[in-house]
């Protein structure tokens, strides 16, 4: 009676001992983003907390959208990373899974009188409680700990990767607004051109082949600002989507229509790949995936000689009015499957984590490069379009204009001219937004936000 009473109390303990709560888990997750990128998340869990939360995002929407606003929206408010959470709580739940021993066996029979035999009724009782279990108690916990601590880094990885899918959303929307207005601004200027040359082929001074270039170049203009329409509605609706909103009034959110001019300081290169490696969370990861494996590999190897073993014990009361209590246990022999098997395919995928641990390493080393050299690529091309091409472009609008004064040129010369300076400052504007999605990508790569920055032509 004893051992049942043990058994009882392990029963009665072990549980109480376990929680299935994934807070201190989000807890930790929340840190490694904190510290990255400054910015803090929360878990929609159907508390009072989140009508709060709910009011703080009714309240950033409600002034013009800036990128921190939007990021920490997105942070707030994605039901993709509400959904990504619970992979927290499915850890957790290994976790305390791995800490419990296997439930033990009852048994009982009962031995029935035969009519006319004289025999009186018996019974019998038992109990078998496996004990390999106990044995692979803390090892179970080891590695599904590192599993855990994986999760956390994993999920941690994944909402640092939303942060920079927001950030590139942001850039394209504000450049494609950007575009929008410059194009809205050329088709008037292009239907007062055209108006002023309807009025000069009226007098006879302008020919038809040059009142047709007039009307064709208006246009193009009405068309270039319908594809720009479009465009705008596809990049506000990407960020949509990841700011997780829904709803006319939260749709109704206003994004500014200007890029920011490029960081003047942009961070060197000779630091940023060991940043990387140090701050990168899939690597981290990556990492703790492998030494789960090898936790698992070794507690494969330690008790490749214990079978099964169990203990029990069996009461017995016999129609003989005899009383026994038995006690028993067995053990396997491996004789033919000494789990040799299973060890090498835990060994192997140790291996080969590994080996992906030391790929990813590799690749992260070469995002960084690969990301410095677009942005410092980039800064020089959108600070060559300010400097030189958009100036020289506008020099031969002016030009330009004075040889047709002048009747040197005809009107569609100017026309040109007036085309490819408006393309120089449309293109300026895209070389502008893939200077910060490329910041964003360098970002994405370190795995941590990089220093905001002076403006280029700030005040420091």
């Amino acid at each position: 009676m004893k051992i049942l009473s043990l058994l009882a109390l392990v029963a009665a303990l072990l549980p109480a001992c376990a929680s299935t709560s994934a807070a201190p888990a989000f807890r930790d997750t929340a840190q490694l983003v904190l510290s990255r990128t400054g910015r803090r998340i929360f878990w929609n869990q159907g508390g009072a907390a989140d009508d709060a939360v709910a009011r703080r995002v009714h309240d950033l929407l409600s002034h013009d959208l800036s990128l921190d606003a939007a990021i920490q929206i997105a942070l707030l408010d994605n039901a993709e990373l509400q959904a990504l959470y619970e992979d927290l709580s499915v850890a957790q739940a290994d976790l305390v899974q791995a800490g419990l021993l296997q439930n033990p066996t009852f048994s009982g029979g009962l031995t029935a009188p035969v009519a006319g035999s004289g025999v009186q009724t018996g019974f019998d009782v038992g109990v078998v409680q496996d004990f390999l279990g106990l044995f692979l108690l803390a090892a179970r916990k080891k590695i599904a700990t590192a599993e855990l601590v994986a999760t956390e880094l994993r999920v941690g990885d994944a909402v640092l990767r939303a942060t920079f899918d927001v950030q590139v959303a942001y850039y394209t929307l504000v450049a494609a607004q950007q575009v929008l207005d410059l194009r809205r601004t050329g088709t008037l200027a292009g239907e007062a051109g055209l108006a002023l040359a309807e009025g000069q082929h009226a007098a006879g001074n302008v020919s038809d082949l040059d009142l047709a270039t007039e009307r064709m170049q208006s246009e193009q203009l009405r068309t270039d600002v319908a594809r720009s329409e479009a465009d705008v509605v596809a990049a506000r609706e990407a960020l949509t989507r990841l700011l997780g909103l829904w709803g006319a009034e939260d749709l109704a959110f206003h994004a500014p229509t200007q890029l920011p001019a490029p960081s003047a300081d942009d961070p060197p290169l000779d630091h940023l790949e060991g940043v990387a490696i140090g701050r990168r969370l899939d690597l981290a990861s990556a990492h703790q995936q492998t030494l789960a494996l090898s936790h698992a590999a070794a507690m494969a190897r330690d008790f490749r000689f214990l079978g099964a073993p169990s203990a029990g014990v069996r009461f017995e009361r016999s129609p003989e009015h005899y009383s026994a209590i038995t006690p028993s246990a067995s053990l396997e022999l491996p004789l033919f499957d000494q789990h040799q098997a299973a060890i090498a395919r835990l060994e192997a995928e140790q291996r080969q984590a590994q080996a992906r641990e030391v790929a990813l390493a590799v690749d992260i080393r070469s995002q960084v490069r690969a990301a410095h050299g677009r942005v410092v690529a980039m800064h020089d091309v959108v600070d060559r379009y300010a400097r030189v091409v958009v100036p020289l472009r506008e020099q031969i609008v002016d030009l330009t204009q004075e040889q047709y004064g002048a009747m040197l040129v005809g009107a569609s010369q100017v026309l040109i001219a007036k085309q490819n300076a408006l393309g120089a400052q449309r293109e300026s504007i895209e070389a502008l937004r893939d200077y910060w999605i490329a910041r964003a990508d360098l970002e994405r790569a370190v795995g941590a936000a990089l220093p905001a920055g002076r403006a280029a032509g700030a005040t420091p």
